[in-house]
C-alpha cells in the first residue's frame, strides 16, 4: 500500500469520527463521508470505505451504504485524527 492509500484511509477514517464523534452507535451514509472529499478523490473514498471494512475499523449497517466505526475503529481515529 503506497503512501497516498494511507493518507485516503486516514482522511476516510477521520472524515467518519468527525461526523460521527465519539461514538460506534452513528452510522452515516457513505455519500456524506465521500461529500467531505474534493470530486476527483470521491472514487478513492468508497474504495477506502471498503478496505476500512474488510480491515474492521468500519462496519456497513446492513444492507445499505451506511457505515459506522466499530470500538477498534474509534481507538484508531482517536489517534489518527488528535495528531493533527
Amino acid at each position: 500500500m503506497g503512501r497516498k492509500d494511507e493518507d485516503t484511509l486516514r482522511r476516510t477514517l477521520c472524515s467518519l469520527y468527525q461526523i460521527c464523534g465519539d461514538s460506534t452507535h452513528c452510522h452515516v451514509p457513505g455519500e456524506a463521508i465521500a461529500g467531505k472529499a474534493p470530486k476527483h478523490e470521491r472514487g478513492q473514498i468508497w474504495r477506502a470505505l471498503k478496505k476500512l471494512v474488510r480491515q474492521g475499523l468500519v462496519y456497513r449497517k446492513g444492507g445499505t451504504d451506511s457505515y459506522g466505526l466499530t470500538r477498534e475503529g474509534l481507538e484508531r481515529a482517536r489517534e489518527e485524527c488528535m495528531e493533527k
